[in-house]
Formats: C-alpha cells, structure tokens, sequence
C-alpha cells in the first residue's frame, strides 16, 4: 500500500482524497483543522488540531506520519500550508515545492523580487519593517498607498492609506509584523487560474471580478466571470500569466491564481500570484465551466498519476461569494423561496442561530454559488439576481437582541 500526506485545511465535500484517489492504491493520511474533521473521520489516518494555522504540533505530527507511513509525496492546497508542506518534502528529500519556491509564492516582497524589471510591470514596493520605512515610501511616492500582509491571501489586513491622518491611525495601532507597502493601483483587477503539470502549464484562463475583493469589508459580494477567447484581455492576461510563471521557481506539478489590474490608461500590473487554487468558489466554478477540477488534477499530477483532463465543452459559468453581515442569521433563503433556475451549485458555511462580525477575508463566505447562463452576459447579470434573492431572503438581527452567542 503506498501513501501520501495530505494537509487537508477544506471540507471533505470539497476534497474528498480517499474518492479521488479510489483504485490508484494510495491512501491518503490527512492532518486537518478541528472544525473539517468529522468529514474525513470514515478514513484510516486522521488528524486533527485546533489553532490549525500557527499550532506547531500539526508539523510535528506531519514529519512523524510522513516517517511512519514513508509517504511518497506531500500535497497541500490552502495557504496556510505552502510553506509547511514544502519545507516537509525538503526535510525528507520528497518531490514537489520546495522551500524557495513556496517563499516566492507565498512572501508578496519575495515574489516581485523575483519580477521586478521583468516582462510584466510590478507597482513601485517596498518591505515594511518599521514607521520610518513606510514615512520614506510616501515622501518619495505619495498617496494613496497600500499596507498588507507579506503572506496573507484573499485582502486580509490590507489597509488603503489617502492622506496623513489615515497613515497615523495605521501606526498608532498595533504592529502587525513584517508588511509590504506599495502605491495604490486604480483600475480592474483580473485574475488568472490554471494548473502546471510536468513543468507545462496545462490549463490557464482569465476571468474577472465583479464587484472587487474589497467588496468583503462593507459586507458586499464579490463574483468571477470567465473572460471569452474573443475579449481584447484574454490573450494579454494568459501571456502575462505566464511570463510571471517562467519567472519565478515554479514547481512542476502546481495549481495557481495569479492577480493582475488593467488601469484607466490601459496598462496590465502584476498584483500577486498564489502557488495553489483560487480560493472562494473559483474551483467548483472552473468544474462546471471546464469539466475541469483542479484539485483532482492537481492531486494526480503531484502523485505520479495519469492525468484525467479532457476537451469537454465550454460553458458559461460564474462564481458567487456573499459573506455575512454583522449579527445573528435568523433565516436563510433555502427555507423561505424557491432558488434561482441559474444556479448549479451551493455552499453554505454557516447556519441559523450562528452569529457573524461581518466579512473576514475575500475567500471566505457565508454562501457561495455556482450560477451559469447562456453568455457571459446572462451569467453576470443571474449572478446580480442570486445575490440579491439572497439577500431579500435571508434576515438578521443585531447580536445585542440576542442574550447571548450562538
């Protein structure tokens, strides 16, 4: 019996390992977060943690799995475990993503580092490392400017600074460790996902956002749209996409999510690009439009298993993430209307009773769908309609009526 070690951070419905990797003769040892456990606990080798993104004992556990099952390689779609997968596969000589690679990917100053003065125009940045660092970057570049995590994803902590008062709130408040700066960029964010396999990119398409990743923080949603072949940024997109990845140390076998603005003049920016799927509802998105999973793909190829991509047929597709509002969910609109004919898949993250602060990060949700049409301008204007279905069906109250936590 041959082994993997796989660290699971989604729910077993979204991964489910041990199906994908049916008839293969491998078995999956998962180390997952607390919260997905009882999906997975039908399987032989589970383990869970909580605090699953900083506690250390989840790399503890990983080496000594590894070891003890002599795992043939290390997959890991989410984030938080980029780096903790790679430097396993380093310790134990395993193939994939390794430590550099995974920095370059995940360390935002790293990764244009690695691109700046190269084919694809990066926004002047900088590492921010004190006060007196972000003081310089605005007298020599002005505002607005934007202060993020090196290595969050989906816009967490990223703050936009207009003018002094806001940049003095910013340094009064606590530090937060190592940041990047760099000057605000106007104009339509795009992104690109797609998967590398045998060093090839085998997959890759734009899409764009609507409403923008930003949308999470006034509680608004944010959607992704294919771009068609025929759209002027279709073919500068791919090419820029790929001009990033033949710059940095790509790893052989990855999927990824690369970000780029169009601005007002017409000229392509580089904003990041992460060595994984998209996050929010991209991939179930990708499936119904492509018959493309790429997680399973991803899985296999990191594997050693033959690939199962086709030549399905393209249809319109879009992806819809609505995150919650502040308060107490005291109804969702599964139970009180009848859902739009467009939509082919749902998530729903949360449930009656629970209580909600408000949107996190662009990647998480309360609900996500899947919503298709017959063009891309169907499937835009249904997504328009979904989100507001929900929101006309589904009711809050303020968490100080409550008495309590839910």
């Amino acid at each position: 019996m041959r082994h993997i070690l796989v660290f699971a951070k989604t729910p077993y419905a979204k991964t489910p390992y041990d199906q994908w990797l049916a008839g293969s003769g491998i078995v999956p040892v998962i180390v997952t977060a607390r919260e997905y456990a009882q999906g997975y606990s039908h399987l032989p080798h589970v383990h869970a943690f909580d605090a699953y993104d900083t506690n250390q004992l989840v790399e503890k556990t990983a080496l000594r799995l590894a070891r003890e099952f002599a795992v043939e390689a290390v997959f890991a779609r989410a984030e938080a475990d980029v780096v903790r997968a790679a430097q396993l596969r380093a310790l134990l000589g395993l193939p994939g993503q390794h430590t550099a690679s995974a920095l370059a990917f995940r360390d935002k100053v790293v990764m244009k580092d690695h691109l700046a003065g190269g084919p694809v125009d990066v926004p002047a940045y900088r590492r921010l490392d004190s006060a007196y660092t972000a003081l310089d970057f605005v007298a020599e570049h002005g505002y607005p400017v934007v202060i993020k995590p090196v290595s969050e994803s989906g816009s967490l902590g990223a703050a936009i600074i207009r003018d002094e008062a806001e940049l003095d709130a910013y340094l009064a408040s606590p530090w937060r460790g190592t940041s990047e700066i760099e000057v605000f960029v106007p104009g339509q964010m795009y992104h690109v996902d797609g998967l590398v396999a045998g060093g090839e990119v085998v997959f890759v398409h734009p899409f764009r956002y609507l409403n923008d990743c930003l949308s999470f923080r006034n509680n608004d949603w944010v959607a992704n749209l294919p771009l068609t072949r025929e759209d002027p940024l279709y073919d500068r997109l791919v090419k820029a996409a790929r001009a990033v990845l033949a710059e940095l140390p790509t790893p052989p076998q990855t999927a990824f999510h690369a970000e780029f603005w169009i601005t007002p003049d017409d000229r392509l920016l580089f904003c990041e690009i992460a060595s994984r799927t998209g996050g929010g509802m991209i991939s179930a998105m990708v499936r119904h439009a492509f018959g493309i999973d790429l997680d399973k793909e991803w899985l296999y190829a990191e594997c050693g298993l033959p690939s199962t991509l086709g030549t399905s047929e393209y249809r319109p597709a879009g992806a819809l993430c609505i995150p919650p509002r502040n308060g107490v969910l005291e109804q969702l609109p599964t139970a009180t209307a009848e859902q739009p004919g467009c939509v082919r898949e749902v998530m729903l993250t949360g449930s009656v009773g629970q209580e909600f602060h408000g949107g996190v990060k662009s990647g998480l949700f309360l609900a996500g769908y899947v919503v298709d049409g017959d063009s891309e301008e169907d499937v835009a204007a249904n997504l328009e309609h979904v989100a507001g279905w929900f929101s006309d069906n589904s009711r809050w109250r303020p968490a100080e009526s409550c008495g309590g936590t839910a």
